[in-house]
């Protein structure tokens, strides 16, 4: 949700109208998205009618493919729509040739990381450094135009622009104390927040802390995480429902971070990071920036026995943790994706 409110934040900016469709699964962000200034249209939360040999992907759907795209294509014809933006895991080739064949010729752009079905797509974005261009030709059913890596990240430009500013103000390192930023996801189900402060109050080897931690409004363990935070035997401050990610990431030497979409936030502005991998789909992420040197990648169940090390190692290798991670991603991800969606060649 948040990449597609980057990208219509962009289009709005340019004179350009967009709007949303989602569905009312549990946990949504339509009323977070109206707030915003969008219209969005809410689909139905359906009686989940995927069967048990469905993908977990197709799960979260909650419908079949058809049944959302002639529900989407009803709302399209509405707004008489030029371009839609799909960035779901469960829509494939199938959704997609449902809604191209509908009210006029329309353009599809896919946000996409996994490469494993078929797609139907004018535009696909692959911001992760797993797959090719070649992955996706083999699954695309037309020509198209591919923006595949890193550098399509698709940021807010508070990113970029603090980006400018550190490479005119560079990170002073405070003598009395590492200052490390944990932010474990948006709401950290299993409580992960809480068993990294428990491994780092038991560490007397690594040098003094300070710790700023980062929890969403619905995060179902910030009570306790703050309760946690006030017998902790080092500085520490717990903010909820931060608007300011850009600026405490400046402001931190490490992180402890999910291995999800705010891997990149953080290679954008260099902080090194010690990625915990808390999904399936996001192994591919943290194994390559591990690789690339820009952060140390644990699995979550690796983490009492790992995490302490591997600070401490990241602690030895900041420099050049750092310099790996800016060479990741500039920042500037949706003004390329802009600039092909509103190119000569996509004429509206």
């Amino acid at each position: 949700m948040i990449r597609c409110l980057t990208i219509a934040d962009a289009l709005v900016q340019q004179g350009h109208e967009s709007f949303f469709v989602c569905r009312q699964h549990p946990g949504h962000l339509i009323e977070f998205v109206r707030q915003r200034g969008y219209k969005v249209y809410a689909l139905t939360e359906a009686e989940n009618n995927i069967s048990e040999s469905g993908s977990e992907y197709q799960r979260w759907l909650g419908v079949t493919e058809q049944q959302d795209a002639g529900e989407t294509v009803a709302i399209l014809e509405k707004e008489n729509a030029d371009w839609v933006v799909v960035d779901h895991y469960a829509l494939s080739v199938n959704w997609q040739k449902v809604v191209r064949q509908s009210f006029k010729p329309i353009r599809v752009a896919v946000i996409d990381d996994l490469a494993n079905r078929l797609h139907d797509a004018d535009i696909i974005l692959d911001c992760g450094l797993a797959n090719t261009v070649f992955d996706y030709e083999q699954i695309n059913q037309r020509a198209a135009q591919y923006l595949i890596g890193a550098k399509y990240a698709l940021l807010r430009p508070e990113f970029h622009k603090k980006r400018l500013w550190l490479e005119q103000n560079p990170r002073v390192y405070d003598s009395e104390g590492v200052r490390v930023l944990i932010n474990l996801g948006g709401v950290d189900k299993d409580n992960l927040t809480g068993a990294v402060l428990d491994i780092l109050s038991q560490s007397n080897d690594l040098k003094a802390l300070n710790v700023t931690v980062v929890m969403g409004v619905n995060a179902p363990y910030k009570d306790s995480v703050i309760k946690q935070a006030e017998n902790l035997p080092f500085r520490n401050k717990v903010v909820i429902n931060a608007n300011n990610m850009a600026d405490l990431m400046a402001e931190h030497d490490l992180a402890i971070g999910a291995a999800g979409s705010t891997a990149w936030e953080r290679c954008c502005l260099g902080l090194p990071t010690v990625m915990i991998c808390m999904a399936d789909n996001q192994k591919m992420i943290a194994q390559h920036l591990d690789r690339l040197g820009a952060a140390i990648s644990l699995d979550q169940t690796e983490i009492e026995e790992k995490l302490l090390a591997a600070l401490e190692l990241a602690q030895v290798q900041t420099e050049q943790m750092q310099q790996k991670a800016f060479e990741i991603t500039d920042g500037l991800g949706v003004d390329y994706l802009l600039k092909v969606i509103l190119s000569e060649e996509f004429p509206i």
